[in-house]
């Protein structure tokens, strides 16, 4: 039997005030889980440093996790879950409002890993029975 071939889907980054205010310069980052290496999302980072925090309004991918910043119940941090690793259950992040109102995951220290990416996102294949 053929597999089908995933489609998969390239971004732009996001060119807005808060990509000047840290400099201009930004990247894709592929960020996964420590413990397991499983692949969590894809996220813009935006000027030099550590990532410390994961703000909604810069996850590109899966769409679960990026459809969070459009979500019309999401105001508030009570509002939102963990940052949970969907393999082994590791707690990676919790909800947070930063100072400049955006909600953001504060990240665990040494809990994920990251890889720089070009921006590309393939779903992973569809695990139901299609017969």
């Amino acid at each position: 039997m053929l597999e089908e071939k995933q489609p998969t889907q390239q971004f732009t980054l996001k060119n807005d005030r808060y990509r000047k205010v840290r400099g201009g310069s930004a990247k894709f980052l592929d960020i996964s889980c420590a413990a397991c290496n499983t692949w969590i999302l894809l996220y813009q980072k935006d000027g030099p440093g550590r990532v410390l925090r994961l703000y909604l309004n810069r996850i590109f991918a899966p769409p679960v996790l990026a459809q969070l910043q459009d979500r019309a119940d999401i105001v508030e941090t009570k509002n939102m879950t963990n940052l949970v690793c969907s393999s082994c259950g590791v707690v990676l992040g919790s909800p947070m409002k930063y100072d400049d109102g955006r909600l953001a995951y504060n990240l665990r220290h040494g809990l994920i890993a990251k890889k720089k990416s070009d921006g590309t996102y393939t779903p992973p294949p569809d695990t139901t029975n299609k017969e």
